[in-house]
């Protein structure tokens, strides 16, 4: 199931920025809004003295994980919405926790890269092209089925999370390193609690 909604990709392409600059300049111009202030892939000067090509990489890396958080934000928030059964309650209150603090790791993401001097991908429609991941095909899908999909998901994003922060560490961003350790933990406890959802109800086989 993992093969089918993630990606080896797990960083935005030069190619990528190149292509949404020109569709913005193309929007900006139909749309009457002039030129961006800053565009986005352009990195500027940042405050907290980290070279700007040292930045520019990380920003590319944390933009793509800025879009899958929010991929699976969605994701967590569709299956709080049309989760049911015998434990709905739990299930549905669990989701929502999750795609709180889903939110808000993204939110976080995003407020470093404007730190580092870059621009996060805001809208949803690019935030998924960016994304290493890939949200579930529209409808109500069975409940272990949508559950093991944001399992992959989440577990993706952990393996990806680790590599940036040995990236950031040894670019000498300490700052994003300790936010990413701190984001990584969150997605860990929810993998962790996921899997518990998932596993056969042992205590109901030994009663046969």
């Amino acid at each position: 199931m993992a093969e089918s909604i993630v990606s080896d990709q797990t960083t935005v392409t030069p190619e990528q920025i190149q292509k949404m600059q020109a569709h913005f300049a193309e929007e900006g111009a139909r749309e009457g809004l002039g030129t961006p202030r800053q565009q986005f892939g352009e990195v500027v000067d940042n405050p907290i003295q980290l070279d700007r090509s040292v930045a520019e990489k990380l920003i590319n890396g944390l933009n793509a994980d800025l879009g899958s958080l929010f991929v699976l934000f969605h994701q967590y928030q569709k299956h709080h919405w049309v989760v049911e059964g015998p434990q709905f309650r739990e299930l549905h209150l669990l989701l929502e926790e999750f795609y709180n603090e889903t939110r808000e790791n993204g939110d976080e993401i995003a407020e470093r890269i404007t730190a580092l001097g870059g621009v996060p991908v805001s809208g949803p429609r690019k935030q998924a092209e960016f994304a290493y991941v890939e949200h579930e095909p529209e409808g109500i899908w069975p409940l272990r089925n949508m559950l093991e999909r944001d399992l992959a998901i989440n577990c993706k994003i952990i393996q990806t999370l680790r590599g940036r922060i040995q990236e950031a560490n040894q670019s000498g961003d300490y700052g994003t390193e300790n936010l990413l350790k701190a984001i990584l933990l969150e997605q860990e406890d929810q993998a962790h609690e996921l899997q518990h959802m998932l596993e056969d109800e042992t205590l109901t086989r030994q009663l046969h």
